[in-house]
């Protein structure tokens, strides 16, 4: 129901569409969000086993960190697929208010871990931090050997999540051109690199004039 009516959806929708009374989804819910909190909780649940399983996979840090994204990314794109909230998905030619307030609280779940608290947001805030100090080790680890770039790991680890939260945002609002340049993760995995330009930049003295145009 929130798929194809966005945020309008109400109580009385959703219990249509179970066949069961209104009074039995209020016996469990206070609310339409308590609904769509649990429904955005059961979608993650596997994406924690998945990424648990990415994390033990591979030999290298490099290997375990392409893993971890490609991870993250192929959930996001799931968890959209799921709510079937895009425009294009709709078969809208422009979003109606309902279906932009779908979009600001889906990606306000899976991006914001500073939002407010309840069971989903606990939850998210409990993965985004995981997922943050596991980027930083894998890191760390992957500068021992010589396979990342020499910054350090909460800085790269940054830019990696930055990238993660901008491509989530674009292949909300923009899913044709998201799939268009599917996947990211080779592209990514190219910032934390020796020599990539994102790591460099840390060396550049501001002080020396650029040669560059």
């Amino acid at each position: 129901m929130f798929a194809r009516k966005g945020w309008s959806t109400t109580i009385a929708d959703i219990a249509e569409e179970a066949q069961v009374s209104q009074g039995l989804v209020y016996h469990y819910f206070a609310n339409k969000e308590a609904v769509f909190n649990e429904l955005m909780t059961r979608v993650a649940r596997p994406e924690f086993a998945d990424l648990r399983r990415r994390l033990i996979s591979g030999d290298t840090p490099t290997q375990k960190l392409e893993s971890l994204i490609s991870s993250i990314l192929e959930a996001r794109q799931r968890l959209i697929h799921h709510f079937g909230i895009t425009a294009q998905l709709a078969g809208e030619s422009s979003l109606s208010r309902s279906r932009i307030e779908m979009m600001r609280r889906l990606s306000q779940a899976v991006q914001d871990p500073a939002a407010e608290e309840n069971n989903l947001q606990e939850m998210m805030k409990r993965r985004y931090q995981k997922v943050h100090d596991t980027i930083v080790q894998l890191i760390a680890e992957g500068q021992q050997t010589g396979e990342f770039a020499a910054d350090p790991p909460d800085k790269l680890a940054l830019l990696v999540l930055s990238c993660i939260h901008h491509l989530t945002t674009l292949a909300l609002a923009q899913p044709e051109k998201y799939r268009q340049h599917y996947p990211y993760t080779e592209i990514i995995m190219r910032m934390v690199k020796p020599g990539s330009p994102a790591s460099s930049l840390s060396d550049v003295d501001p002080s020396r004039p650029s040669d560059r145009t």
